[in-house]
């Protein structure tokens, strides 16, 4: 039990934070007046949708997905906004008020997770305050039993992540390097972007974090694919979402990860599993209660519109209209789209707002991250104020009419390699309309035309062929031997007789010259040579 008054105290305020912030515990803003108050204010604030980021460059799916969780987080707890949902976005449908009780397996495990919330709360708190670290370790230890066991109704697994650190530090000081090592790897394997403050945190610690960092990152990684029996199954691995099953999680840290699988309707279905170097397959089987009087016809559904954040054609009068059609399904003035890439330096969040008033898209100043995300928190909380300034005063100055920079550019991957450069004598990628060439009266099937060079900003490689191209010519007996049909002079029988008629001439002449040439026998020569 918590006996002591500051003890008391803190698990308030941790329950109050809950509430208010979300399932990452993000700290609130100045001014709220409490939970109860924040909740009524809610109804009257414009709803706003998180359409899940596009990626480009190769930025990895996990690391998208916690840039977005922590965005979500912040967004909710920023207070200008009613946050939609996520089942919401991705059913298309406004949530209905559900009458399922929860099941009594979920009603024992949130029981025991309540318990795991405090024994993690006077753990740390014993550890900080260094009197008895034994009971503060034992603490922590019935902490993490109870969220390992309970984790497929856990929401916030940094509170199991915490409870390995704490646990850990608690461990070194103990003199048990052994478990602090291993709770620091389980730590590591569901969350590779845990990081310590190595001003604040235990030096012993800090170099336990970066040895196990070191050694995970030799060892090969695996990946986990989820399916599902029923449609609308979201997938969700060590606590960050992926989406719609079928989902998949590459680059797992080799080791113990937790998949979760929910559903409005169903219980929710969970898997601890191993990953060693390969892929590890699951499917994931969910009983559904199906309500039939919430069905309602879609104009838009989810699927046309996650596409956007890949494409980013924002301009385009069907972007606008679909979401607009979308935004006003689910019962929101704004969607934000996003969309991560990669540079040689960092990872860029480019932010799109969509006023469904409006019916505008407005390009939202860009947010850096550092390529190992360590300054993940305070990045989300910058990009958190350009959404509020970007609600408080839509930026027409930032009204999207053309293709963003980010989708037009090279990526990273690509600029490295020489051979996809496009050279510098290659004419503007403008398209302009080509006249028709003539027609050839008759086109010789041999030859095959020239590309034209103004279809296309990459110069082809001409195709060389065994066979060398005929050149086209004119005939010049072109008209003068005619068909057999043709009255031709060669059909004449006077032409023939001229033609021999002259070759009987000419072999006479020939003769006569030929008898010229010989000596004749009354002319002698009577040459001497003079003494």
């Amino acid at each position: 039990m918590l006996t002591s008054s500051p003890l008391r105290r803190a698990v308030t305020w941790s329950v109050l934070i809950a509430g208010v912030a979300g399932p990452l515990g993000v700290p609130t803003p100045t001014g709220w007046s409490g939970v109860s108050e924040a909740m009524a204010q809610s109804r009257e604030k414009p709803g706003l949708a998180v359409i899940p980021l596009g990626r480009r460059d190769g930025v990895g799916a996990l690391a998208a997905a916690r840039i977005e969780e922590y965005l979500r987080a912040m967004i909710d707890a920023g207070g200008v906004v009613a946050l939609i949902p996520d089942d919401v976005v991705t059913s298309g449908r406004p949530r209905k008020a559900s009458r399922r009780a929860k099941s009594p397996a979920q009603t024992d495990a949130q029981r025991n997770l309540d318990k795991a919330d405090e024994a993690l709360i006077a753990g740390r708190d014993g550890l900080e305050s260094g009197e008895d670290l034994s009971t503060a370790y034992r603490l922590l230890e019935a902490a993490i039993e109870r969220y390992e066991k309970y984790f497929v109704e856990l929401v916030d697994f940094t509170k199991l992540v915490d409870a390995y650190a704490r646990a850990a530090e608690c461990a070194l000081k103990l003199g048990k390097k052994s478990d602090a090592k291993a709770h620091i790897t389980k730590a590591l394997t569901i969350q590779s972007t845990f990081v310590v403050d190595q001003q604040r945190a235990y030096k012993d610690l800090v170099e336990l974090v970066t040895e196990t960092r070191d050694r995970l990152d030799k060892r090969r990684n695996g990946s986990i694919s989820v399916k599902a029996n029923v449609e609308d199954a979201i997938v969700f691995v060590d606590g960050v979402k992926l989406g719609a099953a079928p989902a998949e999680a590459k680059d797992l840290f080799a080791g113990t990860h937790y998949i979760q699988v929910k559903r409005d309707g169903a219980d929710p279905w969970g898997k601890a599993v191993t990953v060693s170097g390969r892929e590890v397959k699951l499917t994931a089987k969910l009983i559904v209660e199906e309500d039939e009087g919430s069905e309602i016809a879609l104009a838009v559904r989810f699927g046309d519109i996650k596409p956007f954040p890949d494409q980013g054609e924002y301009h385009t009068k069907l972007v606008r209209n679909y979401s607009a059609l979308f935004a006003r399904q689910i019962r929101a003035q704004y969607l934000l789209f996003g969309v991560l890439a990669r540079t040689a330096r960092s990872i860029e969040l480019h932010l799109f707002l969509f006023d469904a008033d409006k019916r505008k898209v407005a390009s939202l100043r860009p947010i850096e991250f550092a390529t190992n995300l360590g300054d993940m928190q305070m990045k989300i909380l910058e990009a958190e104020g350009v959404v509020r300034a970007a609600i408080a005063s839509f930026p027409e100055d930032r009204v999207v009419t053309d293709v963003p920079e980010v989708y037009a550019r090279t990526s990273v991957a690509t600029a490295a390699s020489p051979a996809a450069v496009a050279p510098p004598v290659v004419p503007s990628p403008t398209r302009t309309p080509t006249p028709e060439p003539e027609p050839e009266p008759e086109p010789d099937p041999m030859d095959s035309p020239e590309p034209d060079p103004t279809q296309s900003p990459v110069v082809r490689k001409p195709v060389t062929t065994a066979r060398t191209p005929i050149e086209p010519t004119t005939d010049p007996y072109d008209g003068l031997v005619k068909d057999d049909d043709d009255d031709s002079i060669v059909k004449k029988w006077w032409f023939w007789t001229a033609i021999g008629v002259v070759a009987a001439g000419a072999g006479v002449a020939a003769y006569l010259a030929t008898r010229q040439a010989e000596a004749s026998p009354n002319f002698t020569v009577d040459a001497k040579i003079a003494p």
